[in-house]
């Protein structure tokens, strides 16, 4: 894979992720990640910044992170509901020596409410290891580095 494909395949992927999340398609979004080995994290900036690795929230197989959003797919979990919408920017990626693929993208949240009044819900930033597996790419890590301090204290649905 050149520079050019591999720079198009990043950025499809983190489009397809975040469209997978806004539209609540939450099997497409699990069948994302390498079901062999993977991880989904969110981590503040300060703790990331300082070496500190505790998450905020962690899915450290991928039965966890199926679990994660089992409740959302079936509407059994109660929580605040309102509209969310990721922008995602910046996308850059590098091959490591593994073959594997470490990308970077940023991300913007929206939300809107019930009566319509939007808001920014979350500033962050993507840093994921993607392996090919049978021609597609697959998440092994996402780590989710979020800017706010001012963290919904239902992070429900992933980011």
């Amino acid at each position: 894979m050149n520079a050019i494909e591999l720079d198009y395949a990043i950025r499809h992927f983190f489009h397809v992720y975040a469209q997978n999340l806004d539209e609540e398609h939450f099997d497409a979004w699990t069948a994302l990640f390498d079901p062999h080995q993977c991880t989904y994290e969110i981590l503040s900036k300060e703790n990331k910044d300082l070496d500190l690795p505790l998450p905020i929230m962690g899915c450290f197989t991928f039965g966890m992170i199926k679990d994660r959003v089992a409740m959302l797919a079936k509407g059994v979990l109660t929580y605040r509901r309102s509209r969310l919408l990721r922008q995602v920017s910046n996308v850059q990626a590098s091959l490591t020596e593994e073959g594997s693929v470490h990308a970077m993208a940023n991300l913007v949240v929206y939300q809107s409410n019930e009566e319509g009044v939007s808001s920014l819900y979350m500033v962050a930033r993507y840093e994921a290891t993607l392996v090919l597996v049978e021609k597609r790419m697959l998440l092994r890590k996402m780590a989710v580095v979020v800017e706010s301090f001012g963290i919904d204290t239902m992070l429900a649905v992933p980011l």
